[in-house]
């Protein structure tokens, strides 16, 4: 292994990652995360169904989670007003 590069793990709830991949900082692991969530869920959106919530952790080497996504949804009533940001 290089110098400065660690192994970082993308745990789901119903499928932990035994083979890890390298990065050279959290911050690259966290963007690679995102992507990984993004492809994954545009697949398989079936992960989420209403009022459920799917969850990604990142884990280091060490086994002590560095991040982690929480993506929830919910079904809303009709006829509510949009949320004003």
């Amino acid at each position: 292994m290089r110098i400065g590069v660690a192994r970082y793990y993308f745990n789901m709830p119903s499928e932990p990652d035994l083979d890890g991949t390298e990065f050279d900082n959290d911050r690259d692991a966290k963007c690679a995360a995102l992507q990984f969530a993004g492809s994954l869920l545009s697949h398989e959106p079936s992960l989420i169904r209403a009022f459920d919530i799917w969850r990604l952790e990142v884990t280091d080497e060490a086994g002590a989670i560095i991040y982690a996504l929480t993506v929830a949804a919910n079904d809303v009533p009709s006829g509510r007003p949009p949320l004003t940001i």
